[in-house]
């Protein structure tokens, strides 16, 4: 059984990262945290890629691709 991790965990190990993460270095510490057989999800969605929580979390600002990776948009971060 895949586990399910909420989307918050995924940008709380971008904001632990020193700087930003490529997708594939993110996909690494998933994989070494949770294992290979995970999906994810939010407040509004389930059973979620990590390539479409990504999607997800970008279309909403609260991660940004930067040239050097991706980080976390901490201004729109919801704290619940």
């Amino acid at each position: 059984m895949k586990q399910d991790i909420h989307g918050h965990t995924v940008l709380n190990l971008l904001l632990s990262a020193e700087k930003p993460l490529s997708r594939l270095q993110l996909e690494g510490m998933i994989e070494s945290e949770f294992g290979g057989e995970v999906c994810f999800h939010t407040c509004s969605q389930q059973g979620l890629t990590l390539t479409e929580l990504l999607d997800f979390l970008l279309s909403k600002k609260k991660v940004v691709e930067l040239e050097s990776g991706l980080t976390v948009n901490r201004e729109r971060i919801c704290h619940h």
